[in-house]
Parts: C-alpha cells; sequence; structure tokens
C-alpha cells in the first residue's frame, strides 16, 4: 500500500476574498475546548491544562484563544465539549502559531493525521 507523504494544498477564495491554500476549509466556531500539553518542558509541567475559546475548526486544525502562551510545536491532547445532540471528541495535534492577542494568546493547533488502516 503507497501512502501519500505531503498532500497538496488546494486553493479556494474565502469569505473575506483572500486566496487561501488550506486543505480544508475552515468553518467560524465558537465554545468551549480542553486543551492537555503532553511536552514534558517545565512550562507545560506548570500549567498542564488550559482551557481553549474556539475561534474557528476544520477536519486539519483549529484556533482558540488560551490564557497563557505556547511554544510553536508543542504537542497538545484536544477535548472539544459536547454541545447539544453533538457529542464531544478527542484530538491529539502540535502548535503552528502563537500570537498575543487583547483577549489572551491566539493559538493554531495542526491535528495529527490519522494512521492508515
Amino acid at each position: 500500500m503507497v501512502a501519500m507523504l505531503k498532500q497538496p494544498a488546494f486553493e479556494y477564495l474565502s469569505e473575506e476574498g483572500v486566496v487561501d491554500r488550506r486543505m480544508f476549509q475552515r468553518k467560524p466556531t465558537s465554545g468551549a475546548a480542553q486543551g492537555r500539553r503532553i511536552d514534558h518542558t517545565l512550562s507545560a509541567r506548570q500549567n498542564p491544562r488550559l482551557r481553549l475559546d474556539l475561534r474557528d475548526l476544520s477536519v486539519g486544525g483549529l484556533s482558540a484563544i488560551a490564557d497563557y502562551p505556547l511554544e510553536r510545536g508543542e504537542r497538545l491532547g484536544v477535548f472539544v465539549e459536547s454541545r447539544g445532540l453533538k457529542r464531544g471528541w478527542d484530538a491529539f495535534g502540535h502548535v503552528v502559531r502563537c500570537e498575543a492577542s487583547a483577549t489572551g494568546y491566539r493559538i493554531a493547533i495542526e491535528f495529527d493525521s490519522l494512521p492508515a488502516a
């Protein structure tokens, strides 16, 4: 069986009229998620859990606001809480970006791909 090493990026026009090269379209969302820092760094050991306020979500990752900064490449476990009839779900990923904002730190998380069956 052959696995793709690098998936192709597709371009589409976002709602703001900007070309976005993401593979999966982002959907604006709101809600809460719980983050669990997996790395063994000192800062991750001091604050192992964090609350994430979701901004947008896609099949490949999410963007959220966190209370404190995270390191680029840091590994996280994320649990998105259930809403209404929709069940909660877990994912693992790593931090792609962390920027200071007026309400906290805006982070982008890329989900790990699932292994082939």
